[in-house]
């Protein structure tokens, strides 16, 4: 069975589907970065390959895909903490949301 790449917007923290293109270039590597844009926010992120989750099954129909922009060759010295910094994005935002619905803490 055929697998998906899903990714979630560290902004807005929607979920779709990653089209790649075909065919794939040569030089696309798990350590090149590809750019990709949310539907949701607009926002333009550059990722590393690895960042993306692979699904088995298929997507739902309420799920979007989007196309990548661009693909980079490998990056020879990766970040180590990108895993990390991804992460870390995501929760910030997440308490940013939340300070501005209830306050900050007392």
């Amino acid at each position: 069975m055929p697998g998906y790449d899903s990714f979630m917007c560290p902004n807005c923290e929607s979920h779709f589907r990653v089209i790649w293109p075909d065919p794939l270039p040569s030089h696309q590597h798990r350590q090149s970065k590809i750019k990709i844009e949310c539907p949701e926010c607009h926002e333009v992120t550059e990722l590393y390959d690895f960042l993306l989750a692979r699904i088995k099954p298929d997507p739902s129909a309420g799920i979007p895909s989007v196309e990548i922009i661009s693909i980079s060759p490998r990056d020879p010295n990766p970040d180590p903490d990108v895993v990390l910094k991804f992460w870390r994005a995501i929760y910030a935002h997440r308490l940013e949301k939340h300070k501005a619905a209830y306050g900050p803490a007392r």
